[in-house]
């Protein structure tokens, strides 16, 4: 007897817990396989930080004509120099009479003299100065950013697909690991009213001397020690249902009724099948082929970006004003002037085309990724295909130890019936009506168990080939 408590003690132990998050209600909530992984996906806090993530990538997509914009700036300076400003200049006037200053003329007209003239005049400190100014810069580079932005997209979307294969393989393996819970908390309460039953007979026949009083004391120890298993095992259903409702995202003290049962359904699994028309399913094979095309692009980006010509479109214009306090000046010749510019440059590195250049060395390293790249993929196919052809196995194996387990259960009954008439009518001890108690007690819990290898099995089949098997 302690040796099956110890195993229902480990039994309970061995059941994983996961999980996530918290949400709102009070009302006993029945819920089924399918209720339960929706209400998981629509409130699992990973979940929404995954689809952040992707609404991002969407954006920047959505955005990826900005890098045809060219680059715009714009400034203002004003100064002031700490030296004298001035200005100076020559006059010119004509006369007849170069000693009558009064009869000097800038007008225009023969005279018999010409009289030239040198002037100064101090000006202010202070100049403003403004400048816009726009560059855009071409490059064939430019189309495979663009193609980035579409990859970083499509692997932000991947990753939300495996964290929502994760968050619903948790979900259904918390479902039916407390259902399997209930069958096992069922089997030792099954067990206890059994052995309280028997306890009720033994004392009858204690008193009319059909037993020892050695016999009834050892039944009354092992149905005593059976009451702390049972509470051991009913705080792990508690511990895995908050577990259950943290996934769910609903609120740890939530009253909660499964709606469900742990069907195994007899079928036989071909690993041939399952392997030829799944294998592009899988959710890292995807993103090994992503990976790969990353490292395609990127290495095309190096080739494109430092091999193949630029073109830089510039254009700037730049006014400025001398004396900016005095209005009156404003615009004025010999205070106000502007200057600008348009350019287009064509520039085409050199050096990048010599033979091993920093640049031909880094797309070589860029294809030794790639030759990598595509091992990795040949590995990974491979650790996928025994990972499928292993599961595939597994469940064909608890198949055939599901049948023979519930014939033996049908045979342990029988005998444990029989030993119990035995013993009632003292043909048979009470150490042997145990053992073969026991050992129904262990046929029932080896159901249970292997129940439970089917069910992981099955969901980590799901996963392998990304596809809903159970419903």
């Amino acid at each position: 007897m302690k040796r099956i408590i110890f195993i229902l003690i480990l039994a309970a132990a061995a059941i994983p817990l996961t999980a996530e998050t918290a949400a709102v209600t009070n009302e006993t909530l029945v819920l089924n396989i399918e209720k339960a992984v929706e209400l998981g996906l629509a409130n699992n806090f990973n979940l929404k930080i995954q689809s952040s993530k992707v609404a991002g990538k969407e954006r920047s997509k959505k955005d990826a004509w900005n890098v045809f914009l060219p680059d715009i700036s714009a400034s203002a300076t004003l100064s002031r120099s700490n030296s004298a400003q001035s200005a100076g200049g020559t006059a010119y006037a004509g006369t007849d009479n170069p000693m009558d200053p009064s009869s000097f003329s800038t007008e225009d007209g023969i005279y018999d003299y010409l009289a030239i003239t040198s002037f100064e005049q101090e000006m202010s400190p202070w100049t403003a100065v403004g400048n816009i100014s726009a560059q855009l810069a071409l490059s064939p580079a430019m189309v495979n950013g663009v193609k980035q932005l579409e990859l970083d997209l499509n692997n932000a979307l991947l990753d939300l697909e495996s964290a929502e294969q994760s968050t619903e393989k948790s979900i259904k393996t918390n479902f039916y690991n407390l259902l399997l819970l209930q069958e096992q908390i069922g089997v030792l309460n099954k067990n206890i009213e059994t052995t309280e039953t028997r306890l009720e007979s033994m004392e009858e026949m204690y008193i009319y001397g059909y037993i020892t009083e050695l016999d009834l004391l050892n039944t009354r120890a092992g149905l005593a020690s059976m009451g702390p298993s049972l509470l051991q095992m009913e705080n792990g259903y508690e511990q895995l249902q908050m577990a259950f409702l943290m996934d769910l995202g609903l609120p740890l003290n939530q009253e909660l009724v499964l709606d469900g049962s742990v069907e195994v359904v007899p079928e036989t699994w071909n690993a041939d099948h399952l392997v030829n028309n799944n294998m592009a399913n899988r959710i890292d094979i995807q993103q090994l082929v992503l990976a790969e095309e990353m490292l395609e692009n990127a290495k095309s980006a190096t080739f494109n970006q430092s091999l193949l010509p630029a073109l830089v479109l510039g254009w700037s214009y730049s006014p400025y004003q001398a004396d900016p306090f005095e209005t009156e000046t404003w615009g004025d010749d010999g205070y106000f002037g502007d200057n600008g510019s348009f350019s287009v440059t064509l520039s085409l590195p050199i050096e990048d085309w010599i033979p091993h250049s920093g640049t031909y060395n880094k797309i070589q390293d860029a294809q030794d990724e790639i030759d990598r790249m595509a091992y990795q993929k040949e590995l990974a196919f491979l650790g996928a295909e025994m990972e499928i052809r292993s599961l595939a196995m597994s469940l064909n194996t608890s198949i055939e130890s599901l049948k023979v387990l519930t014939e033996s259960i049908e045979i342990n009954q029988k005998s444990y019936d029989m030993s119990l008439e035995s013993y009632n009518s003292g043909q048979l001890s009470l150490l042997d009506l145990e053992t073969a108690g026991d050992d129904l007690l262990q046929v029932k819990l080896d159901l249970v168990s292997e129940k439970y290898k089917y069910i992981s099995s099955l969901l980590s089949l799901e996963a392998a080939i990304n596809k809903n098997l159970t419903k």
